[in-house]
């Protein structure tokens, strides 16, 4: 493969998304050198664009695609509850229609830099079967199964990247022991929902009582939760924007920065909101800065973090971050109107930034 160079650019650098002006060369589909200044040979001016990874969005429920807004007038346990209108229609949906809603979303990803999702599958192994078949090669997929009976449990998680479990409300305390033994068993990935609403404000403890991998939502954890969280090593998925649309809240983002908790961020149900991580951002930060005026630039790039490099190693994705030796896998952000005149990067990228801003996606130094 011949060498490429990208001049010109703000790159965001290395796990913490230091901020280098510069260029960057790539070969072989990998990252060669990053350097400051001009390059010194013929480059590509991508005239001050940055250059970031591409985005993971660490929670979605993508088969709910081929039910889109059927949230309206409906509380969150009337659209997602174990009885909830979601079940019901994806039962009267044919295979095709659930799988060709799944494509269409899995293309509109990367048209908004999500590269990797990680999808809470219902419907057993037939579920996971399902997503795999309307898989798409440019997004890789982590597909934390759920069983449909006991006796699948083994089928689910041999067949899966791990299980993902819904409210630990609907599972009694030795069938979700069993389960987390196995999955650990199998060194794969183990995710529950938590305190997404008030009335299940206790899971918290219960659930790292488990060893999670990461637990989903927190919407309603105490400062004392995140403590907890944060001394079990076990990161959290914050999904503002489904919480918010579907009226349990939004979560307290400014405690898991103040304990130290880590975190990532995801869409969730695609029948609340489409998953464009762009669009999550934005509106994390709103809600971080609702409840902590004093919330800067530091806190900005934690969020951005949380949205590209934080979530690859869990995941183990085929890229890192933006250095040398690392695969050549990243967007390209033009200035544009929006990014234009910026005072802090990272809060720039994550309050202004939209799809329209992608000038390419290269993955393994391929324009995709």
């Amino acid at each position: 493969m011949a060498k490429q160079v990208l001049s010109n650019a703000v790159l965001l650098e290395g796990n913490e998304l230091e901020v280098t002006h510069g260029y960057l060369i790539i070969r072989d589909g990998v990252i060669e050198e990053i350097s400051e200044g001009a390059p010194p040979k013929r480059a590509k001016d991508i005239k001050r664009g940055f250059i970031l990874p591409p985005f993971v969005n660490a929670h979605t429920h993508i088969a709910d695609s081929v039910a889109k807004d059927i949230y309206l007038g409906k509380t969150q346990p009337e659209v997602v509850g174990p009885v909830g209108v979601k079940f019901r229609e994806l039962r009267l949906r044919t295979e095709s229609e659930v799988i060709a809603a799944i494509r269409a979303t899995l293309r509109d990803m990367p048209h908004t830099g999500t590269l990797a999702h990680c999808d809470f599958r219902e419907d057993g192994l037939a579920g996971i079967e399902l997503l795999r078949r309307a898989s798409n090669p440019s997004v890789n997929s982590i597909i934390l199964g759920r069983p449909s009976t006991a006796d699948e449990l083994d089928e689910v998680i041999r067949a899966s990247d791990g299980i993902g479990l819904p409210s630990l409300e609907e599972f009694e305390l030795t069938a979700l022991k069993r389960i987390a033994r196995k999955v650990a068993a199998a060194k794969k990935i183990f995710a529950v929902h938590v305190a997404e609403t008030a009335d299940a404000q206790s899971e918290v403890g219960r659930a790292l009582e488990l060893d999670p991998s990461f637990v989903v939502h927190g919407t309603w954890a105490t400062e004392e939760d995140f403590d907890a969280i944060n001394r079990a090593g076990v990161h959290v998925v914050f999904c503002a924007r489904a919480n918010s649309m579907l009226g349990v809240g939004v979560p307290p983002i400014h405690l898991a920065l103040a304990t130290g908790a880590r975190f990532y961020l995801g869409t969730d149900n695609v029948t609340v909101c489409q998953p464009n991580m762009f669009e999550e951002l934005a509106f994390a930060w709103a809600c971080l800065r609702r409840a902590s005026s004093g919330a800067g630039g530091e806190e900005a790039r934690e969020l951005l973090r949380a949205a590209t490099v934080e979530p690859k190693i869990l995941f183990d994705l085929p890229w890192g971050p933006i250095q040398e030796d690392s695969p050549a896998t990243f967007m390209v952000l033009a200035r544009g109107q929006n990014l234009v005149s910026l005072t802090d990067v990272h809060a720039g990228i994550v309050n202004r930034a939209r799809a329209d801003n992608i000038r390419a996606i290269y993955r393994n130094g391929k324009i995709i």
